[in-house]
This record gives structure tokens, C-alpha cells and sequence, in this order.
């Protein structure tokens, strides 16, 4: 069977997804979306299953498609913040979506199908499940919405051995194992750590029962200064704080001591530097929680884990039968390598807005249909890599406000983008005569100038 299409679509996550959207909703073009797993939602189709958005709602899915109820949360967490939607929310969400824009009549999707690559005719695409090959003739381009596709506990290869007769799970299988455990060692640094300690916590493990093994100390963001709607302001203040961190400081350290005393970012542990910056973040109650836990071995990565011990890279901790690991150590957010967003004959989606990768994906779409110059989509849309380390925080950040600039000199893109409902300041306008949001925005632009100005010197 041979396909004809404007745009192959490779990944059918929310990036793919996303995408989709926006350039058929700006464009007459036929779009055909693959995917090799079963059922639309990329990652979301593997996620444990207490796993929740680290953003609200409001600010994830597809352009088109409100996800949730824009709903404050009364209890728990997040209590006081807008809805957090849940995997299985998540995955619903983008099965609908997959219905919707399929009843456009111009988009295909197809799901249990993975692209092998370019072939005699044009490009390759299999059937998983018979192992089909068919050809797909693209009229414009493929767009790789794969590029920086997540790691994830379920899918991934724990990068150490682990001895025969050791209880040892991914994250994904913690409750059912917890039932049975008496004691448990968590191992990772990151956010899904992060999930899988509070998880135990808010269940009635006490924190004497955790162990938790973190090779690196990270920086959180506090969720407050993510919230939409009424609490936009809150968004506005936080950036304000950046450029003013940004202005003032004389190195990494002093920047990211600025940040921590204004209330932006947060650590775990106050009396360790950390090294580690993934752009995640933390509610207060979450925070709270997890300075609970007071067992923590900080010797590096695991080598390998035995049935009496755990050896790391700087030394070694004591394990037993009794321990249940939990394995959280997938990379998370890909550090791949920026590439031009637009190629000929493909398109590779990557974050150009830090921390936005819904957004960005749909912006991407936009500039497709809407300019006509590679040369000049490539300027709007600067690939911006993910961070991994402290250091990553001025290039990504700088780069940011330098691009939200360029658009704010093109009247179509800067009204589509005030208009987006997956744009953190999408109720901005709403709220600009409130006296703090005013100020805090005055306070962002009067500083983003130097701001820039100041990362690059520290870059």
C-alpha cells in the first residue's frame, strides 16, 4: 500500500500531536501521523500511575483542546494550585484529540505503525504487528517529533547490574510491591524520585523506612510561580525575580543564591550546593515532605547492587532482602544536541520557549504555515537544548527572551502566541491593571535588556 501526504508526522505524543494541531488549524495541509505504540499519548502510555502533570492543565495538550476543568485542588499537594491532570486524564485526553482531528478529514493517524526510514519512493513505514512495510510519498516534509523523546522508568535499561533474588522495580510497579516491603531505597535525584519518596510518604511509609540514594543535588522550581488564570500574576512575578537575579549577580553561585532567596528556585537540602537543573518543580507541601527523609547516601551513581550492599561510585551502602528498590534513574528530558529546527524536506522538533514543550511544538506548526522562508522560520524558532546542569540555566533562559523579542516584532505571530491557550501569560491581559502583576511585569521589562546582557557574561 503506498500513502501520499503533505506532512509524515513521525510520533504521536503531545509534541506530534501538537503540531498537527496548530498546522492544520493554519493550513489546508494533509497530515499523517505514525506512531509505534498501540494507542496515541507517547510516553504518557508508560507512565506509573500515581504520576501526575508538573504544570497545570491549562497549559498542556494540544492548542484546540482545553485539558481538565481549570479546577483549584482543595487538598493534597497541590492544594490551592490549579489541576494537575493524571496519566490516565492524560491519556483520554489525547485519544479524544486523536478523534477530533481525524474527523477534520485531513489528518491520519496511525498508531502501531513505526517509521523505518526513507526508502525507493519516498519514505518507510511498518506495520508492528505484521511487519508490512508500505510506502509514504511526502509531498512536504517528515517531522521528527521523536528527537527528544523522553527516558522513562518503564522503558529504560538500568545502567547497573542487579544480583539474582534482589526486590528491585521500576517505579511504574511500586504500590503493588510496596504492599509486601519493609523498607525501601529509592534511586535517582530527579523529579520521578522525587514522585516515588512523597508517593511512599503520603501512604503511610514513615520516613525511617526510606533510604534514598541521590547522586546529585537539584534545583526545583516553585510550583506557585507556574499557576494560570487568576493566579497568572504569580507567572509574571516569577520572571520578574529572573531578570533581576540575572541583572545582580556576579556568578552561577550568586545567581542561583539570588534565586533561592527570592523564593524561585528551592532545594532539598540547604546546606549542599546542588548541581543539578532540569527546569522541574515542587509544591511547599511537597518540599516539606521530602526534607523528611533524613537517610540519604550522597556517593555518587549505582555500580551495581548486591544482596547485602549497594556499590557506588565513592563507596558503598548496606542492602538486604528485606529492601525494596526503586529504580528512578531514567534520564527523563533528552539532552540531545540542538539542530535547525527546519530542514529541507524535514522538520525536528525541539524547545524553543524554555520549559514549554507543548507550546513550542504548536508554535513550530504556526511558523511552518505561516512563513514561507527557512532561513526566517529558523530565526523565529531557535532550537533551545534541554538543561541538565546549573550551568545550563543562563544559555537557556537568555536565549528565551531573546526569541519571545523577535516575535513580539511580528504582529501574527505575537497575536497568535497572546492567544494560545498553552502560553503561560494566555490570561495575562485579564489581569494587567492588578497592581502587582503591573509591577512585576514593569519590573521584567525595564530588566530583560540587561538581563540578556548579563547571562551572556556569565555564559
Amino acid at each position: 500500500m503506498e500513502l501520499t501526504t503533505d506532512y509524515l508526522v513521525i510520533g504521536a505524543g503531545a509534541s506530534g500531536l501538537a503540531f498537527a494541531d496548530t498546522l492544520v488549524a493554519e493550513s489546508d495541509a494533509e497530515v499523517t501521523v505514525v506512531d509505534r505504540r498501540p494507542t496515541a499519548g507517547g510516553h504518557w502510555q508508560d507512565t506509573y500511575p500515581f504520576v501526575r502533570l508538573h504544570t497545570p492543565s491549562a497549559f498542556y495538550g494540544v492548542n484546540s483542546r482545553a485539558l481538565g476543568k481549570d479546577r483549584l485542588d482543595e487538598t493534597g499537594e497541590n492544594a490551592g494550585y490549579y489541576e494537575r491532570a493524571s496519566g490516565a486524564e492524560v491519556q483520554a485526553y489525547f485519544a479524544d484529540t486523536v478523534t477530533e482531528l481525524t474527523e477534520t478529514g485531513r489528518v491520519r493517524v496511525l498508531t502501531g505503525w513505526e517509521h523505518v526510514g526513507a526508502g525507493g519512493d519516498g519514505e518507510q513505514v511498518r506495520e508492528v504487528r505484521t511487519g508490512e512495510l508500505h510506502d509514504v510519498v511526502v509531498r512536504r516534509r517528515v517531522v521528527d517529533a521523536r528527537y527528544m523523546e523522553a527516558s522513562i522508568p518503564a522503558t529504560h535499561a538500568p545502567p547497573f547490574d542487579v544480583a539474582p533474588g534482589v526486590r528491585f522495580v521500576p517505579i511504574n510497579d511500586l504500590p503493588a510491591a510496596a504492599e509486601d516491603a519493609t523498607t525501601f531505597a529509592v534511586l535517582g535525584s530527579g523529579k520521578t524520585a522525587a514522585d516515588a519518596c512523597t508517593w511512599l510518604l503520603w501512604n503511610g511509609v514513615t520516613p525511617d523506612r526510606i533510604r534514598w540514594i541521590r547522586p546529585r543535588e537539584a534545583w526545583f522550581y516553585d510550583r506557585r510561580h507556574f499557576q494560570p488564570l487568576d493566579q497568572v500574576g504569580a507567572i509574571v512575578e516569577g520572571f520578574a525575580l529572573d531578570v533581576e537575579a540575572a541583572v545582580a549577580a556576579t556568578d552561577i553561585d550568586d545567581l542561583f543564591g539570588r534565586l533561592e532567596d527570592s523564593g524561585r528556585l528551592m532545594r532539598i537540602d540547604t546546606t549542599r550546593p546542588p548541581t543539578m537543573y532540569r527546569g522541574t518543580m515542587l509544591s511547599a507541601g511537597e518540599l516539606a515532605a521530602l526534607r523528611q527523609i533524613s537517610d540519604v547516601v550522597r556517593l555518587g551513581r549505582v555500580q551495581r547492587i548486591e544482596q547485602d550492599r549497594i556499590v557506588l561510585d565513592r563507596g558503598e551502602t548496606p542492602t538486604g532482602p528485606d529492601v525494596l528498590h526503586v529504580d528512578c534513574t531514567a534520564l527523563g528530558l533528552n539532552n540531545a544536541p540542538a539542530t535547525p529546527i527546519f530542514q529541507p524536506g524535514r522538520i525536528v522538533l525541539q524547545q524553543v520557549r524554555y520549559l514549554s514543550p507543548a507550546f513550542n511544538a504548536a508554535l513550530i506548526g504556526f511558523i511552518e504555515a505561516r512563513r514561507d522562508d527557512d532561513v526566517e522560520r529558523n530565526r523565529l524558532c531557535p532550537p533551545n537544548p534541554y538543561p541538565s546542569t546549573v550551568a545550563d540555566w543562563p544559555r537557556m533562559v537568555s536565549l528565551t527572551w531573546m526569541t519571545e523579542g523577535a516575535w513580539l516584532t511580528e504582529p501574527d505571530l505575537a497575536e497568535w502566541v497572546a492567544a494560545s491557550r498553552l502560553n503561560l501569560l494566555y490570561s495575562m491581559p485579564g489581569h494587567a491593571d492588578e497592581p502587582a502583576v503591573s509591577d512585576a511585569l514593569m519590573r521584567y521589562v525595564t530588566n530583560v535588556g540587561a538581563a540578556v546582557e548579563a547571562l551572556r557574561r556569565l555564559r
